[in-house]
């Protein structure tokens, strides 16, 4: 058997952005989810605030000398995003638990009824 009529059999399309759209407009946020969206928007603006409030040492003059020039720190806004990510992840999926577990307990009130 060829190698390369196996890859063939087994490739799939990529999906077109249209049919992703699609697929994302019929899927309903609960306040969870709305909430961890909303709160991760804030934290990536506070993330650049936060990069431009603790700036980084960009030279200094000698070895226990002060900064000469500043730069942007870049460090702690990704470190910053990271972390609030994580937590906006953490908030996404209990929110994703919720809704899957009100659609079973739906499915199951019907089929007793």
């Amino acid at each position: 058997m060829n190698m390369f009529e196996e890859i063939e059999k087994e490739k799939e399309e990529l999906p077109k952005f249209q049919n992703i759209t699609k697929k994302v407009s019929h899927y309903k946020f609960n306040g969870y989810q709305k909430f961890s969206i909303i709160v991760f928007l804030i934290c990536f603006c506070f993330g650049i605030i936060l990069g431009n409030l603790f700036p980084a040492c960009g030279t200094s003059s000698n070895l226990y000398g002060r900064c000469t020039t500043t730069e942007f720190n870049f460090s702690l806004m990704l470190f910053f995003w990271f972390i609030s990510f994580l937590v906006c992840l953490f908030f996404f999926a209990i929110g994703h638990i919720i809704s899957l577990l009100t659609s079973i307990d739906e499915n199951l009130r019907s089929k007793s009824a």
